[in-house]
């Protein structure tokens, strides 16, 4: 695990050098510098006007890759031509606004609304709890609670999950009820990743993420290929699988700045005026 270092070291460089260019990044932690409350969360504008430049140039696909839902994801961030992959992976929305669902998970969102009522009910008596109905997932946050709540509050998750079939993880201060099936950021981000044809000979990948969700990815992309470049963002709880480590949100705007000089505007690539 090495430091990010802006510009970044030549044989990083080299691997990001490549057409098509996927920029997969998820949102908290990683655009927006983690807020008290999901909904205080804001992406600064100068990172904002980066990513939109990155998302404008040619052969370059910008992918958010977020526990949010898409549609939340798509308005924090609020920049077009872009992919969302929402719900640590349920749901993926492309450019045009169209959504990507397998069909085989168009029931799920019954048994999360079932989990939200039960949960509504039983957490309601806690301060500081912050229930998020994602429609695919659960989030629960207790970042703005006493931390002496968080043994018993995971014991109420994980019992009302578990009684519906739906399964539990756990991030930064917050638990996420999911529906059975294994998908996450990793197989999420694969499966993107190979229809936009990141795995070609010529391409390049680069995956930036703060979280313990975002290990799937780093995981997920290391084990399918050594060509894609990995960030975790801040220090991470324990070992990371992430290559490199940024220290925080400005540092990523740093690197997504450098990352778009190396990037010649559509003017430039065509001779237009």
């Amino acid at each position: 695990m090495t430091a990010l270092l802006v510009p970044v070291a030549d044989a990083v460089a080299a691997r990001l050098a490549g057409a098509p260019l996927l920029v997969m990044l998820d949102v908290d932690g990683t655009l927006a510098p983690i807020a008290p409350r999901p909904d205080a969360a804001r992406v600064p504008e100068e990172t904002r006007r980066i990513v939109a430049a990155l998302a404008s140039r040619p052969a370059v696909d910008v992918v958010l890759v977020s526990g949010r839902a898409a549609g939340d994801a798509r308005r924090l961030v609020s920049v077009a031509n872009v992919w969302v992959i929402g719900n640590h992976g349920y749901e993926v929305v492309g450019p045009d606004g169209g959504e990507i669902i397998d069909p085989k998970y168009a029931a799920m969102p019954a048994a999360i609304a079932l989990a939200s009522r039960r949960l509504r009910s039983r957490l309601s008596a806690i301060p500081g709890v912050i229930l998020e109905d994602k429609r695919w997932t659960l989030s629960v946050h207790y970042r703005l609670a006493d931390a002496s709540v968080e043994p018993a509050l995971r014991s109420i998750v994980e019992e009302t999950a578990r009684a519906l079939g739906l399964r539990v993880s756990a991030g930064k201060m917050v638990f996420e009820v999911r529906p059975p099936a294994r998908v996450d950021k990793g197989s999420a981000v694969l499966a993107l990743a190979s229809t936009l044809g990141g795995f070609g000979g010529d391409a390049s990948i680069v995956f930036a993420g703060d979280d313990a969700t975002d290990e799937d990815a780093f995981r997920a992309l290391r084990a399918h290929s050594p060509a894609p470049v990995t960030i975790r963002v801040g220090q991470p709880d324990g070992i990371t699988a992430a290559e490199l480590t940024a220290h925080d949100t400005d540092e990523i705007r740093e690197f997504l700045a450098w990352l778009l000089s190396t990037r010649a505007p559509a003017q430039e690539m065509t001779g237009a005026p």
